[in-house]
């Protein structure tokens, strides 16, 4: 859950779980994430990326935005080539939002909190019309990215089917935490069958040994690792 306030930096209630400053500060490029008891403060700049990678991360993200009653998309929002956006729209109407990466899911809840407005949205991974084949390596050796730039030329995850399952089609990109390597696309429920930080009561697929993890193969330092394991 993120708060996006008027002015101020960005609020994020993250699950808690060990390495999360680290997936801040390494995956979402935030250089001093600051805890204040169990919310995060970030500079506003990362909204678009912390988006990105919690999508990528917990398959949803639900984002409270203020916005002063006279916020409008204007022309320069509507002609804007960037992500961001001082509208309620979160740069959906501009004519690059995001690289596609994430889209609405839903409606919007709105709130009147008097000289401003309040809107939850919740975020998923952006679908795609292609028919989904087999993911046969085509972001092999390549760095996980969330910002813009990085990910250009990228496939949608949902281009391909599930590494994991094969059985649905994929919507997030997973990626190596100890190397940083694209690993492959998977469906939400194989993106987090093998984290523990929920119960499966409470939305999250307990961890399996039975699952197919040969995709883990896709970062290049995977049987380098494997090796030193088995010393």
């Amino acid at each position: 859950m993120v708060w996006l306030p008027l002015h101020g930096q960005v609020i994020a209630k993250i699950p808690a779980q060990k390495g999360n400053r680290r997936w801040l500060h390494e995956t979402v490029r935030v250089r001093s994430p600051q805890l204040n008891g169990d919310r995060w403060s970030l500079p506003r700049s990362c909204l678009v990326q912390l988006v990105t990678a919690a999508v990528d991360r917990y398959g949803l993200i639900v984002l409270w935005r203020d916005m002063s009653k006279l916020s409008r998309c204007t022309r320069a929002c509507l002609e804007a080539t960037g992500a961001e956006c001082d509208c309620s729209c979160l740069g959906a109407h501009h004519r690059q939002d995001s690289e596609g990466w994430f889209e609405r899911v839903g409606d919007a809840v709105v709130a009147d909190l008097g000289e401003c407005t309040r809107t939850a949205v919740v975020y998923g991974a952006r679908g795609s019309d292609a028919d989904a084949g087999v993911y046969d390596g085509e972001l092999a050796g390549q760095h996980y990215r969330v910002d813009r730039a990085g990910r250009r030329g990228w496939p949608a995850a949902a281009q391909f089917m599930c590494a994991g399952c094969m059985s649905l089609r994929a919507s997030v990109w997973d990626h190596c935490h100890t190397h940083g390597f694209v690993r492959a696309p998977l469906c939400n429920r194989c993106n987090t069958r093998y984290w523990s930080g929920w119960q499966a009561q409470r939305g999250r697929a307990v961890p399996s040994p039975n699952l197919d993890d040969s995709y883990y193969r896709w970062c290049p330092k995977h049987a380098d690792a494997r090796r030193l394991c088995s010393a």
